[in-house]
């Protein structure tokens, strides 16, 4: 394994916090820009499971050292 990698299977999240951060993100997008298209992915935020939260904060670039427990 490289350095550069995060390894995420072991690493607790404040899954919470995070859930409230992407769907503040999201919310945000869509009253700038993205419209519909953010106000749908702040709802699926609402339902996404722990990994998938993950995956959608790396998408948007969030530094998830932040959210580390």
């Amino acid at each position: 394994m490289c350095w550069f990698f995060e390894d995420d299977s072991n690493v607790e999240y404040d899954y919470k916090r995070l859930r409230k951060d992407l769907e503040n993100e999201y919310a945000i997008q869509s009253a700038t820009f993205s419209g519909g298209f953010g106000f749908c992915q702040m709802l699926d935020v609402s339902r996404a499971s722990e990994q998938e939260l993950i995956k959608m904060a790396k998408r948007e670039g969030f530094n998830l050292r932040k959210y580390r427990k």
